[in-house]
């Protein structure tokens, strides 16, 4: 299964447009996140019900930022955390396509 996120990250660089890609199987997830000028991929990813986890690194001309997101999905409704060494970004998104 697909599931594509519009996606809203308050950070200390000021409020962020992006969009999660979730391609979930079973209890694994892989994807990508497009944010902060750039975009990068997920891999080792879990989720279970509706709780995610996943890590990765977000690089753009500027800066190579490690992450880690937990959320969870609700209905069409995304919310998460991102643990980076800038701080914790909060993250909320909205459902626009699933397959």
């Amino acid at each position: 299964m697909i599931k594509i996120y519009n996606i809203t990250m308050k950070t200390p660089f000021g409020i962020q447009q992006g969009r999660i890609t979730f391609i979930i199987k079973d209890e694994s997830l892989t994807g990508s996140l497009e944010g902060m000028g750039s975009k990068s991929n997920f891999n080792n990813g879990k989720i279970n019900g509706n709780s995610f986890e996943f890590s990765g690194q977000i690089r753009n001309l500027i800066a190579s930022i490690q992450y880690t997101a937990k959320g969870t999905l609700n209905n069409d409704m995304l919310s998460a955390a991102v643990n980076t060494k800038y701080g914790v970004f909060s993250v909320t998104g909205k459902l626009v396509s699933q397959s």
